[in-house]
């Protein structure tokens, strides 16, 4: 059981992606780095996808990215519990979206994918 939003819990996110079947068929090609901040925390975590392989670090917010997602513990705890996704919280203003909206829609499946698989991590809120 990791805490919630910690680097323990990315790192096991990256391990379980990186060792998911479906995953590695879809994301092969996919070269991009995502940081994820929660404000009110003070906490970013870069989850860095390198043809298709995950790495995670912690980072700082202004660390540059092709997609960045804001928002507070509360927005991120919706969507670690699955009530929510991103797309949802996006649109309802609860997660800031940075990048470029076509180049995150064309991807959309592979994102998915990464909620799910955070989801189903045994964690702590």
């Amino acid at each position: 059981m990791v805490q919630y939003f910690t680097t323990a819990f990315f790192e096991e996110l990256a391990g379980r992606l990186n060792g998911d079947a479906d995953w590695t068929k879809k994301a092969g090609n996919i070269t991009a780095k995502l940081v994820l901040t929660c404000a009110d925390r003070k906490q970013s975590f870069l989850l860095d996808i390198q043809a298709g392989k995950v790495s995670a670090s912690e980072v700082s917010p202004d660390v540059p990215a092709d997609f960045k997602f804001e928002g507070n513990y509360d927005a991120w705890s919706t969507l670690g519990r699955g009530e929510k996704d991103f797309q949802s919280l996006v649109m309802g203003g609860k997660l800031r979206f940075r990048g470029s909206m076509p180049k995150i829609m064309a991807i959309m499946g592979q994102m998915n994918r990464i909620t799910a698989l955070a989801q189903q991590v045994p964690k702590e809120f």
